[in-house]
């Protein structure tokens, strides 16, 4: 039951117990870039998200994240010019289908640790929140 009247300047004074948030740093085995995917991934999360049984699944998101950079920047800087011998189609072909795994992988990896916007809503909720959007720019973003 709650005090009745004013509170005390001794009950006032005296601030309540916060427990710190805190989060599983980076394992060192993970490399600077693997690192840095750790953070992003972990500060969208509540600090008691991922526990230890969780850290492969995160090890692996960070490692197949990290490699997908790779293969895109591969793709990314890919000449068309290449594309006109066979060598270049192969080598194209190749590099789109190492992404495509990476990709799939990721994916894969994302479900099981529920990160994805899937995992936040039901259909029934997904639906209605979709429909509550307004269409369009809104007139406060210019």
């Amino acid at each position: 039951m709650k005090q009745r009247g004013r509170k005390s300047a001794s009950s006032l004074t005296i601030a309540p117990s916060i427990e710190l948030e805190r989060r599983m740093p980076p394992p060192a085995e993970l490399t600077d870039y693997q690192a840095s995917i750790w953070q992003q991934v972990t500060a969208t999360k509540p600090a008691d998200w991922f526990q230890a049984d969780t850290n492969q699944l995160l090890i692996a998101y960070c490692d197949h994240a990290s490699r997908k950079a790779v293969l895109k920047q591969q793709l990314d800087t890919f000449d068309p010019e290449w594309l006109k011998d066979e060598p270049g189609m192969q080598r194209y072909s190749k590099l789109l289908d190492m992404e495509e795994k990476q990709t799939r992988t990721l994916s894969a990896l994302s479900r099981s640790m529920r990160l994805t916007q899937q995992s936040r809503y039901d259909h029934k909720t997904a639906h209605t929140t979709d429909k509550k959007k307004p269409a369009g720019v809104l007139p406060w973003q210019g």
